[in-house]
Formats: C-alpha cells, sequence, structure tokens
C-alpha cells in the first residue's frame, strides 16, 4: 500500500516492476537536466543581453543541438522497448486465471483440479472491519507467488480496467476480447487495486483484492476450493 504523502510508486512485487521504477526515476531525472540547463541558458541570454539576430550559420551548434537529443531518444528509447518486450511475453505460465468486468464488480475464472472451470464473484464489503475502506472484498481472488502466471482480462458489459499498481499492472478489459498479460510476484502478500476506467456511477466500488500465497499453501486451498462457499462451477 502507498503511505500518505508519497511521492514515488509503491514497492512492486513483480520483478519487471522493480525495472520499471528505475527507468522512470532515469527518465524523470534527464528531463529534469535537459529543463535545468535550457532554462539556465535562457537566463543566461536575457542577462548578458546579447543579441543572435544576424547569425548565418553554426554549424557546430546545430549539430550538437541534433545528434544530442538524438542520443538522447535512443537511450530512452532501447529500455522502453525492452520492458515493453518483457512485460508481454507470456512463456509458459504455471497457473492461469480470468478476471470478467461487470458493472460494478470482478468476477474471477480460474481451473479447477478435475477439468472444471471453477469461479466466483468479488463485491466489495462495507465498513472497515475487515480491512481498508473501499478496497477490500467479499472474495479475494488468490494466486501462487514465485510462479508464472498468465492474468486473462475481460468485460461483460462496458469498457473497464484491471490495474493493481503493486504489479505495475493496467490491463483494459473490453468486451467480446481477452487481454493477457503475465506477471511474478516474488514474494506472498495481499495487493490491492481498483478498476482505472470511468465506467459509471458506481465506478469507484469495484475493488480488485489478489492474494498471493506459497506454492504449497495454494495447492492445498485449490484441493477443496469447490468446499469454499461462493465458488461455483461454471
Amino acid at each position: 500500500m502507498p503511505l500518505w504523502g508519497s511521492k514515488s510508486f509503491q514497492d512492486s512485487y513483480y520483478w519487471v516492476g522493480e525495472y520499471l521504477s528505475f527507468f522512470h526515476e532515469g527518465v524523470m531525472c534527464l528531463i529534469v537536466f535537459i529543463l535545468s540547463f535550457v532554462l539556465y541558458v535562457v537566463f543566461w541570454v536575457l542577462k548578458t543581453g546579447s543579441s543572435f539576430r544576424f547569425f548565418q550559420e553554426a554549424q557546430a551548434v546545430e549539430t550538437i543541438w541534433t545528434v544530442i537529443p538524438s542520443l538522447c531518444l535512443v537511450g530512452v528509447g532501447l529500455p522502453s522497448m525492452h520492458l515493453l518486450y518483457l512485460m508481454d511475453e507470456i512463456g509458459s505460465p504455471s497457473f492461469s486465471f480470468k478476471a470478467i468486468g461487470h458493472q460494478w464488480y470482478w468476477s474471477y475464472e480460474f481451473m479447477g483440479n478435475e477439468a472444471d472451470v471453477l469461479g466466483f464473484d468479488s463485491f466489495m464489503v462495507e465498513g472497515t472491519e475487515s480491512g481498508y475502506r473501499l478496497l477490500d472484498v467479499d472474495q479475494r481472488m488468490v494466486a501462487p507467488s514465485n510462479m508464472g502466471i498468465r492474468c486473462m482480462v475481460s468485460s461483460e458489459d462496458v469498457i473497464h480496467s484491471f490495474a493493481v499498481p503493486g504489479c505495475m499492472l493496467k490491463v483494459d478489459a473490453i468486451p467480446g476480447r481477452i487481454n493477457e498479460i503475465p506477471m511474478t510476484v516474488s514474494m506472498s502478500g495481499i495487493l490491492y487495486g481498483q478498476c482505472s476506467e470511468i465506467c459509471g456511477a458506481n465506478h469507484s466500488f469495484m475493488p480488485i483484492v489478489i492474494e498471493f500465497i506459497p506454492p504449497k499453501i495454494f495447492n492445498r486451498w485449490h484441493s477443496v476450493i469447490k468446499s469454499i462457499e461462493g465458488v461455483k462451477v461454471l
């Protein structure tokens, strides 16, 4: 969870998220440096009162202000494309689940032990006794940690957005289409998220909660999932 007044991203549970944070910080440092340099040059020109209206050519300066920005763009573009490739690489996941957006709640589907498709609806709970206000749900999605996971996202009615900041995850849920994204969470914990698309009047009341647990405990949970109240065979 982010702390009050925090000016940076949340600590990422997904290993790609750490590289995204480093990339964001590097780009911000580059932007601040360029802005500071430009402001310094503008201030120096205004202070000296020099006029450069009669300059006819300055090939060295033109070369510099063409080559250096090009190198900056290449330095930003290469790691950006590499991170996009890593975030889209599915590979061979060990566990897959499907998140379906509704007005205004989420439902989850995944495979059971006997080739059955199991699913349940996840609604926001009232009050703050059981967790965070406007963020906790009655049925959490449970997934294994330290294991490749494929998350498939779709919608039943309007466009939603499945966003979990702790995983640097944000996927549009579009009716009639399935978007998928991989993730590998490196530790156990409970991650919170919300719909990040304005999908209607109760848009802010459809939170996302994913509980990551060790694989051994997940296998036990998976073996008795049919007996849990609210879980249905599809």
